[in-house]
């Protein structure tokens, strides 16, 4: 199996931080928290994790990995829930990285929407390659132009974790604003 190479100071090097999150969450809280495909996604990247191991067992770490891990949790609880009363909505993880929430909710009639950066998209395709449901789309989540290609008529979740630290609080304020007349009929007026 082909390594991957990360290389340090890239936006691909963002993605490592929760992928070994999830993985020392579940190795060290099995009961609580289980993600075995961060695991083989760990093992597919030619990456130096030697300085996130030795910070492993420091409480800060860890508090922050089980962060990352409840967040997870959170949104796929939230995500499920809607698929149960609309099995055939998108599901849209926005800014997503490596994260499988969208996968991991999977009910087999939803389609998915993995949306980021072109380079993490790449990066995304040679470890997690989409399919007949599983779209991953290289957008600028500010460049609107993306809602357009997502099919809302079963309905649609969208979330996102940890991507909006890297926007400015305006950007926020104006993505959810037009999200929320694009995607939300009861706002739109429809």
């Amino acid at each position: 199996m082909e390594k991957i190479h990360i290389e340090r100071n890239t936006v691909q090097e963002t993605l490592v931080i929760p992928l070994y999150a999830r993985v020392l969450c579940t190795r060290a809280y099995p009961g609580l928290f289980r993600d075995e495909r961060a695991e083989e996604l760990m093992a597919r990247l030619e990456y130096d994790f030697g300085a996130l191991e030795r910070k492993s067992n420091g409480l800060m770490y860890r508090f922050g990995a089980l962060e990352t891990a409840m967040r997870q949790l959170d949104l796929s609880w939230e995500v499920r829930d809607y698929l149960k009363t609309h099995p055939e909505a998108a599901v849209i993880n926005l800014g997503c990285g490596l994260d499988l929430t969208g996968e991991n909710c999977d009910n087999g009639r939803c389609s998915i929407y993995n949306l980021d950066f072109p380079d993490v998209i790449a990066l995304r395709e040679r470890l997690l390659p989409g399919g007949a449901r599983i779209r991953n789309r290289a957008v600028d989540l500010n460049d609107t132009g993306w809602f357009d290609e997502i099919d809302t008529s079963g309905g649609a979740v969208l979330f996102a974790a940890g991507v909006f630290y890297y926007f400015q609080t305006e950007q926020v304020k104006t993505l959810l604003t037009r999200m929320a007349e694009h995607f939300c009929r009861w706002t739109a007026g429809v």
